[in-house]
C-alpha cells in the first residue's frame, strides 16, 4: 500500500515531536545530576567550615584525624578536640541538616496540596500551630502532669514532638477544610484564614508568657526565635528516623502530588484517590513540620526559599522536587546556623533571625514577580 505526502509529512513530523522529547528529557536529566551534585559538594563545604570554625579554630587535616582515626591515636591534646568535634559540632551540623530537609521537604508538599508556590508551612499557620501546640506543653506540662517523671515533662519529653505533630496536624486539616469549601487549591479566604491563625497564636504565645516562670520564658523566648544549640545525638536519630519514614512514600507522594496539580477531575479520571492523597500529605507535611519545630523552635520561610528556586532549576516534577529539597533544605539551614554562630563571635544570634532577614525580601521579590504576571493565580 502506498503512503501519500501528507501522511509521509505527518510521520516526519511526529518522529521530530519524539526525538525532541527525548532530547528535552535527557537534558532534564543532565541538569538535575548537575543540581545534585553541587548541592553535595556545597552541604560537604558548609560541613567542613562547620566543624572547623568556632570558639577554637581546628585545621582541615586534624579534622579528618579526629573523625576517621579512634580515641586511642589521638594524643592527650587532641582528645579535647575530640569530644568538640563529636559532642557538639557534628551533631549540631546534623541537625541543621535534618531540620532544613524537613522543612523544604514539607514546604514543597503542602504547595503541591494546595497548588500555588508562595504557599509555607509558616505564612499559612502550620508551623506557628506546631510552635503553640509545643509552648503549651513547656509552660503547662510541670503543673498540670506533675505526677509524670521528671524526664516526661517540659522541654525534653517526647510529649514535647507529640504536642508539636498534634498542633500541626489540627492546623493543615482546619486548612484544608477551608480550601474545599473554597473550592480546593489556593484562595484569599486561605490567605487571610492563615493571618488569623497566625495572629491567634502570637496572642497565645504572648498569654503564655505571661502565665511563665522565667526558666520557662528564657526557654519560650529563646526557642520561638529558633535555635539548633540544644543538639545532641538522641535529637539526631529522632529526625533521621522521621525524614527517612516520609521518604520511604516519595514514590507514591510524588506520583500523587504530580497528579494533583492538573486539577481533581484530571486526577479523579486518571484513577487516583484524590482524598487518600490529601490526607496522606497533610498527615505527612504535619509530622515534619511538628518534629523539626519541635526540636529547633520556629524557623521560618525556609520551606518557600528551597521549593521554588529548585522549581526553577529542576522543574514541577516532584519526583526530583522531592528529594532535590532535602539537599537544599538542608544546606540553607546548615548555612544559616553557620552564621548565627559565627557573625557575632562569641555570641550566637538565634537562627530565626537569619532565616527570617533572607525569607522576607525574597517573598517580596516573589509577591512582585506574581504582581507582574496577574491573573496566574487566584
Amino acid at each position: 500500500m502506498s503512503i501519500s505526502t501528507k501522511e509521509r509529512k505527518a510521520q516526519g513530523t511526529s518522529l521530530n515531536m519524539q526525538v525532541g522529547e527525548v532530547s528535552v528529557r535527557k537534558n532534564q536529566r543532565i541538569a538535575s545530576s548537575y543540581v545534585f551534585i553541587g548541592l553535595g559538594i556545597l552541604i560537604i563545604c558548609v560541613g567542613i567550615l562547620s566543624l572547623r570554625l568556632g570558639s577554637v579554630s581546628i585545621s582541615f587535616s586534624e579534622i579528618c584525624k579526629l573523625i576517621f582515626l579512634g580515641e586511642d591515636s589521638l594524643s592527650s591534646l587532641e582528645v579535647p578536640h575530640s569530644l568538640l568535634v563529636w559532642d557538639l559540632r557534628l551533631p549540631r551540623f546534623l541537625l541543621s541538616l535534618l531540620i532544613g530537609a524537613e522543612l523544604a521537604c514539607a514546604g514543597v508538599c503542602i504547595q503541591g496540596l494546595f497548588r500555588n508556590p508562595l504557599v509555607e508551612p509558616g505564612f499559612i499557620g502550620v508551623g506557628p500551630g506546631a510552635a503553640l501546640s509545643a509552648a503549651v506543653w513547656i509552660v503547662c506540662s510541670e503543673k498540670i502532669f506533675s505526677f509524670l517523671p521528671p524526664e516526661l515533662r517540659g522541654k525534653e519529653s517526647y510529649f514535647l514532638q507529640a504536642f508539636a505533630f498534634g498542633g500541626a496536624l489540627l492546623v493543615s486539616f482546619f486548612l484544608h477544610l477551608v480550601s474545599r469549601r473554597e473550592g480546593g487549591g489556593f484562595s484569599l479566604v486561605l490567605v487571610l484564614t492563615g493571618i488569623a491563625v497566625n495572629a491567634t497564636v502570637i496572642s497565645l504565645l504572648g498569654f503564655l508568657s505571661y502565665l511563665a516562670d522565667d526558666t520557662q520564658l528564657r526557654n519560650l523566648t529563646f526557642w520561638s526565635l529558633g535555635s539548633i544549640a540544644g543538639a545532641t545525638w538522641h535529637k539526631v536519630t529522632l529526625l533521621s528516623v522521621v525524614l527517612t519514614f516520609v521518604a520511604l512514600s516519595f514514590p507514591w507522594l510524588s506520583r500523587g502530588l504530580d497528579v494533583l496539580a492538573l486539577g481533581e477531575a484530571e486526577a479523579f479520571y486518571s484513577g487516583f484517590k484524590i482524598k487518600r492523597i490529601r490526607n496522606i500529605t497533610i498527615i505527612l507535611s504535619s509530622l515534619l513540620v511538628g518534629s523539626s519545630i519541635s526540636i529547633s523552635g520556629n524557623i521560618a520561610f525556609a520551606g518557600l526559599i528551597v521549593p521554588h528556586i529548585l522549581r526553577m532549576l529542576l522543574g514541577p516534577s516532584h519526583k526530583t522536587l522531592l528529594p532535590a529539597s532535602i539537599l537544599g533544605g538542608g544546606l540553607l539551614v546548615s548555612c544559616a546556623d553557620l552564621a548565627a554562630r559565627t557573625i557575632v563571635f562569641p555570641s550566637e544570634l538565634p537562627i530565626g533571625i537569619i532565616a527570617a532577614g533572607l525569607g522576607g525580601p525574597f517573598f517580596l521579590s516573589l509577591i512582585l514577580k506574581a504582581k507582574r504576571k496577574e491573573g496566574e493565580f487566584r
